[in-house]
């Protein structure tokens, strides 16, 4: 079986135009908005008070009421600077703002009689969100350390309501996936097109209830994805680990009582900086992971294998060497290069890869291991996405995105490949080896 979705097929690039235009009530999946109020020790406003978010050229100022915002804030942790003529100047570190939601501050400045230092205040997060009409579960990097996960998957599935990917019981392809607010389901089976590492997330939003109307392929649930930017300092990290899996019980887990520390290998490396161009910054991370998982079978028999199955005559040749039959090789990437050289303008390039080989344990195979079919996933996720300010309530969004998806599932790539007939059809004897299959 071969199966191959492409759509318009090879010769035209598939394009999502997302055209969004936000006000101060909206904004976009990635990025979320800042307001709040800026008032004297008496409660009195203050007018055209400065509002700075630390490390970018985003900023307000106050009206004739003393409130603020600041729209277009991509997910992450901030530092917001208040500043006014005559008074002592504040800092309000640890601003967590999440895509799509409103980060209320609220600030008290006092007359400044002599100079002194800044203040600096240590914002915390408000037990009840009362501006939040659905079930939505925000995991932010921070979190994502401590999780004991190492894929977007197995964050999913850590949240209340999620079985397996299924959102309260619904299908898997009735969940809409998002990366950076566009959607990366694939045509076969709705399912999510990539596989994301934790290294690259910034933050997850998972919304299992009451969405809005804006998630138009969504029946089950939402998951969003909002990936990690460039830093204006050069920064790397990286990651390696092995193991494998081991219990003395045998008889539910044959053949898992021996240490093999090389089943499960996984590297992983991130770097990030700025670039020669001016105002440019680049975001660069790969993975490589390799698993033979903990089912195993046995090579008694082999496909080719000569047997009389009227006269129950079994001929195995096989060597009867261990062979993993739930095995995972997994080579994946994600490229970003950022520019907010123009004023207001925020412009970038993102490009996220997957080759996905494996193969799925198949129980009646498990005296002949090379009788199973292996899996491919290849898919590809890149584009452009240009944002613009227009004023302290109003910006636009425009994205661009080419999803490429190609998944099979085969024993040989080629259907005229003369060992499905030298093979054969899978056949077995009920009374022998409880049914398993000895040849083809």
């Amino acid at each position: 079986m071969h199966k191959k979705v492409n759509a318009f097929k090879n010769l035209v690039i598939p394009l999502v135009f997302t055209f969004l235009l936000f006000f101060s009530n909206s904004a976009a999946q990635t990025s979320g908005k800042i307001s709040g109020r800026v008032v004297d020790e008496n409660g009195q406003p203050l007018i055209s008070a400065n509002v700075l978010l630390m490390g970018t050229n985003q900023g307000a100022a106050t009206d004739l009421n003393g409130y603020y915002t600041i729209v277009n804030v991509r997910a992450g942790k901030y530092s917001l600077k208040f500043g006014f003529i005559g008074y002592q100047t504040k800092i309000i570190k640890n601003v967590r703002v999440n895509g799509d939601r409103t980060t209320q501050i609220n600030v008290q400045l006092n007359p400044e009689v002599i100079q002194s230092q800044e203040v600096v205040v240590v914002a915390k997060k408000p037990l009840v969100e009362f501006n939040s009409t659905s079930s939505v579960s925000t995991i932010t990097e921070d979190d994502i350390k401590k999780l004991p996960i190492q894929s977007l998957n197995e964050i999913v599935n850590l949240q209340a309501g999620v079985v397996d990917g299924h959102f309260r019981g619904g299908r898997l392809g009735e969940v809409q996936f998002q990366v950076d607010g566009v959607t990366v389901n694939n045509p076969y089976n709705n399912s999510s097109t990539l596989q994301l590492d934790r290294s690259v997330l910034q933050e997850v939003q998972v919304i299992s209830g009451t969405f809005d109307a804006k998630y138009g392929q969504a029946m089950s649930g939402v998951v969003n994805a909002i990936l990690k930017t460039g830093t204006d300092k050069f920064a790397w990290s990286g990651e390696v680990y092995s193991g494998n899996y081991f219990t003395t019980d045998t008889n539910r887990y044959p053949h898992n009582n021996k240490i093999r520390p090389s089943d499960i290998q996984n590297y992983q490396l991130t770097v990030s900086g700025p670039v020669l161009i001016p105002a440019t910054t680049f975001f660069l991370s790969g993975r490589r992971f390799i698993s033979d998982g903990y089912l195993y079978g046995v090579r008694k028999f082999l496909p080719t294998d000569k047997n009389d199955f009227e006269k129950r005559i079994f001929n195995p040749t096989g060597d009867n060497k261990l062979v993993p039959m739930q095995t995972r090789r997994e080579w994946s990437g994600q490229f970003k290069i950022t520019n907010h050289a123009f004023k207001n303008i925020n412009m970038s390039y993102q490009a996220i890869y997957n080759d996905i080989r494996g193969t799925r344990y198949n129980n009646a195979f498990r005296i002949n291991p090379d009788g199973i079919n292996s899996q491919k996933t290849i898919s590809l996720t890149h584009g452009l996405d240009f944002t613009q300010t227009l004023s302290q309530n109003m910006f636009y969004k425009l994205s661009i995105r080419q999803n490429y998806f190609k998944y099979s599932d085969y024993k040989y790539p080629s259907i005229y490949d003369p060992r499905y007939i030298i093979d054969g059809q899978p056949k077995s004897d009920a009374n022998f080896e409880d049914g398993a299959i000895v040849k083809g």
